[in-house]
């Protein structure tokens, strides 16, 4: 396995996957899997090749690092927060069923 510093290191042209258009995913007749071309990811190179697993996790990474700023930008705005504590609290209303106890399904 080769070492990449993640300072130098440049996202390789690519693409969504040409096998499953990018979802990540093989549907079955009777099953969903992820996608053996592209590792599940949706990405390949341009040419259609499956790119490296040493691109895809640095890929992956700074997509999730990305993200999780982002939402921690977004949980810091005034009345996010009391927004998602009221979204919780009403969606633990709803779940509950016969004699005030949560649903089970049984």
């Amino acid at each position: 396995m080769r070492q990449v510093s993640q300072a130098s290191w440049e996202p390789p042209a690519h693409g969504p996957c040409p096998q499953c258009g990018g979802s990540g995913t093989f549907q079955g007749v009777f099953h969903r899997s992820p996608c053996a071309h592209c590792h599940g990811t949706g990405y390949a190179a341009d040419d259609g090749e499956a790119l490296p697993l040493e691109d895809l996790i640095i890929m992956i990474s700074r997509r999730r690092d990305h993200w999780r700023r982002k939402y921690a930008l977004m949980m810091q705005m005034p009345g996010v927060q009391d927004a998602v504590a009221n979204h919780a609290a009403a969606q633990e209303e709803q779940a509950l069923g016969y004699s005030s106890g949560r649903y089970q399904g049984d």
